[in-house]
């Protein structure tokens, strides 16, 4: 029995390869334009050792982008696939990738159109835009801004075409009150991401280019969802600090932000075009191929915020 033990021991020991002494770690392969060939596969490690493997000034790109999408996006998901590092949100499909050429580190903004100021590469698909990062030119202020974007929109799905995610949107219970949740939480952001995926075309590109807006003016905005129903299970996106800010609703012909005290705050651009007759709210409607001043959206949005910061008049 000893000498049994003793020989299945000595095999338990022979089947473990240990690394021979001095031996070289197999270097990772650089393909066309020094771009690492990582094997496909999810998660944060892969990620690193395309960065770790990333050659010259490159290498330093790619720890700054890494560092920044995950600094503006803490639920960020990751992998590698094609060769290039991907991020994206659980559910919400990918929002960026990046690419080792020669001269430059190629960022794709999978759906780079509906950012602004839109990403300068253009692409032969409808909703990417890229942007090439060379040596020293990163500006990651403007980079920053445009991951908080991204990620605020509907991603893209590998194995579909590039373009929003649809899902058939699920039938959901009655509910009498509204959801609440912080700018990244949940369940609020994922119903207004699934409101988003629903309406699709114009007007889902407008309802996100909108929100992304809004959060950028002001990070500490919170996400609802009020009046949610069986026959509207995502309910009406609502934006507020200290008070509703707005709100997001989606007709056939226009996409309508409504201002809660709009009627209280300056709009110097003259942006709001509907519900003037009123002594307390004003909207913006928005058609088909129409654009918003973005800096002077966002501006409203910080002078409704104030407005419902400021303390109220005595009688």
């Amino acid at each position: 029995m000893a000498k049994q033990t003793r020989r299945i021991q000595q095999q338990s020991k022979a089947s473990i390869k240990k690394p021979k002494a001095g031996a070289k770690v197999k270097p990772v392969v650089l393909l066309s334009g020094g771009n690492p060939q990582i094997a496909k596969a999810d998660g944060d490690a892969p990620v690193q050792a395309y960065i770790a493997a990333m050659p010259g000034w490159k290498r330093d790109v790619g720890k700054r982008l890494d560092a920044l999408i995950v600094g503006n996006v803490p639920n960020v998901r990751k992998a590698v696939k094609w060769n290039s590092p991907m991020y994206g949100i659980e559910g919400q499909g990918l929002f960026l990738a990046f690419h080792t050429f020669t001269r430059y580190v190629k960022v794709t903004f999978f759906r780079g159109t509906s950012l602004r100021p839109v990403p300068p590469g253009a692409s032969k698909h409808q909703d990417v835009r890229y942007l090439d990062i060379h040596e020293d030119d990163l500006d990651e202020a403007q980079m920053a801004t445009w991951v908080k974007q991204a990620a605020a929109l509907p991603g893209w799905i590998p194995g579909q075409p590039e373009g929003p995610v649809r899902k058939t949107p699920k039938a959901a219970p009655e509910a009498k009150s509204p959801t609440t949740a912080g700018a990244t939480g949940q369940p609020a952001s994922r119903l207004i991401n699934q409101r988003i995926r629903d309406l699709g075309g114009w007007r889902g590109e407008t309802l996100a280019r909108m929100r992304a807006l809004i959060l950028e003016a002001d990070p500490e905005m919170t996400e609802e969802c009020k009046w949610v129903k069986a026959t509207n299970p995502s309910g009406v996106p609502v934006w507020s600090h200290g008070g509703i800010v707005c709100t997001g609703e989606a007709y056939t012909s226009v996409v309508k932000l409504t201002f809660a005290r709009g009627a209280s705050i300056p709009d110097p651009s003259r942006l709001f075009n509907s519900s003037l007759e009123g002594n307390t709210r004003r909207a913006i409607d928005i058609h088909e191929g129409e654009k918003v001043d973005a800096a002077a959206f966002k501006s409203l949005v910080k002078a409704a915020v104030a407005r419902n910061r400021a303390p109220a008049k005595k009688r």
